[in-house]
């Protein structure tokens, strides 16, 4: 299968464009701080081949798409990611998460929450989705304070 190509999206100060080889080093560093990984389900440290073979499987996949998170107006440089999984294109729903802030000089700014509305909106209108749901961890009140705002009508959309 192949993985179809989709443009960077941008809006304001963010810019989303999908996961290169060459992040794979700064999104490992980022998945595994300890600040972060708590939230994954999955949350024990990933090795570098681990992350590599994650990787080898994604390039492939037409139903996963990561996106490394662009700061574009005073740090202009990655920050962060955010993904569209496990997408039914003919159920036209899909799964949001893998949301985090890596860069500490990006924390608070608002980043992740402009990030979550450009690549929900851009799920429901241009690539025809009907439906994003999400799962997020209970004790996770950052995630759940910038899903309930952004997106009043998600809790019927989130598992938590």
């Amino acid at each position: 299968m192949v993985k179809r190509y989709i443009a960077p999206l941008a809006s304001g100060r963010v810019r989303l464009r999908l996961l290169e080889e060459a992040d794979l080093p700064v999104t490992l560093a980022w998945r595994n701080q300890d600040h972060i990984r708590k939230w994954f389900f999955h949350s024990e440290v990933i090795t570098p081949d681990q992350h590599r073979r994650w990787f080898e499987h994604y390039r492939h996949r037409d139903d996963d798409f990561v996106f490394v998170i662009e700061e574009r107006d005073t740090l202009m440089r990655p920050v962060g990611q955010v993904s569209l999984y496990n997408i039914d294109w003919s159920g036209r729903r899909g799964e949001f998460g893998r949301l985090l802030i890596g860069d500490p000089a990006a924390a608070g700014l608002g980043i992740a929450a402009a990030a979550t509305r450009l690549l929900v909106d851009e799920a429901l209108s241009a690539w025809g989705l009907a439906e994003v749901d999400l799962e997020v961890l209970q004790s996770n009140a950052p995630a759940l304070a910038i899903y309930r705002r952004l997106l009043p009508t998600m809790d019927a959309m989130m598992r938590v």
